[in-house]
């Protein structure tokens, strides 16, 4: 935390969504055709007395990820990031092919390539529950891994696995026993194991018409709510996206004291905020037979549309996948499993 990158100075004017800033990644959506990415400078906040190379206002060029390199203020402490300024959307299609590892705490982290641009748009609750995860981890103690077991892999090598896991002693300590297993479009801005906030939505330029995948879930044997007492009831998972109007959302939060013009859902109101425009839903969330099981639903549009209003990204979407239902409450039940490969959004 000595050489972080805690800010980006850029104008919101030029942009389609605050800045994506994480362990390893800035990520920027811009507005198509507002700036010269081969020639532009960004201007970083960083931690007190941190210095940054390239320095801090220095013009770059942005076609291609540029990389910096944080050094704290004793000089024992250094932090390499990629900066990526995008023009592009949320793609369509996922296959969970391309994730890496926690060079230090070995969680794993989803990336996509869109056009050639590798795009940190995945998240999950990995790095909080790096906090718990004890000196050694390996990538199975994490909530959100990746499986190479040819029964759950639809194409490719790979799909996604999601476990709720315990956390422990610390975290039944301050009422988060158990961790979902989660993974979503947008990101997670962790400060401690009691403060971790999640950020649901990016932009996306098509006006979707449904949502189909493969998954299979198996839900634990018992489970508990945050006080760590049985709940009589059988864990479900949740699967499902969010089309919202960003533009409407960052007005009716511009003078929020707590989040102000913010881009993204979160996890009070990523179902319910009045800016939602479509949603689409699996209906069964409880157990499934013992092999991979299509999913296709549509979107269910609270008001229509238009292709130009899509087109000027005026809309994120937010894709939410998690291994207990009501894991945000931190209720599930520890072993509860949910693998998920091959999505897509088919568009109008």
């Amino acid at each position: 935390m000595e050489a972080d990158i805690t800010a980006v100075q850029i104008a919101d004017s030029v942009i389609n969504a605050k800045p994506i800033i994480n362990n390893r990644n800035v990520v920027i959506y811009i507005k198509p055709g507002e700036l010269d990415l081969k020639d532009y400078a960004l201007n970083f906040d960083l931690t007190p007395g941190a210095t940054i190379v390239p320095a801090s206002g220095s013009k770059q060029d942005f076609t291609k990820p540029v990389f910096y390199e944080v050094t704290s203020e004793d000089g024992q402490f250094s932090k390499r990031y990629a900066v990526s300024l995008l023009e592009s959307s949320v793609p369509t299609a996922f296959d969970f092919e391309l994730f890496g590892q926690d060079e230090k705490k070995n969680w794993v982290y989803f990336y996509e390539n869109v056009e050639g641009i590798p795009q940190s748009l995945w998240a999950s609750g990995n790095s909080g529950f790096a906090f718990t995860a004890g000196n050694n981890p390996t990538m199975q103690s994490y909530p959100t891994q990746v499986t190479e077991e040819e029964e759950y892999v639809v194409n490719g090598k790979h799909a996604l696995y999601l476990e709720t896991k315990s956390t422990g002693f610390l975290g039944g300590m301050v009422k988060k026993p158990i961790a979902a297993g989660n993974l979503f479009i947008g990101s997670v801005f962790t400060k401690s194991i009691i403060d971790i906030q999640t950020r649901f939505g990016l932009p996306f330029n098509h006006v979707p018409d449904s949502f189909e995948g493969y998954y299979q879930y198996t839900p634990g044997k018992k489970v508990i709510d945050k006080n760590g007492k049985e709940v009589l009831t059988t864990d479900e998972c949740d699967i499902y996206a969010v089309l919202f109007d960003r533009v409407a959302l960052m007005k009716a939060t511009e003078n929020d004291a707590v989040d102000p013009a913010r881009t993204w859902l979160n996890d009070q109101d990523v179902l319910t905020s009045p800016h939602i425009v479509a949603i689409a839903k699996i209906e069964n969330s409880a157990a499934t037979p013992n092999a991979m099981q299509k999913f296709h639903v549509p979107f269910e549009f609270k008001r229509q549309i238009s292709k130009a209003e899509a087109e000027s990204f005026q809309y994120s979407i937010a894709i939410v996948l998690s291994s207990s239902k009501y894991g945000a409450i931190f209720q599930g039940a520890v072993g509860s499993k949910l693998i998920v490969d091959n999505l897509k959004i088919n568009v109008k």
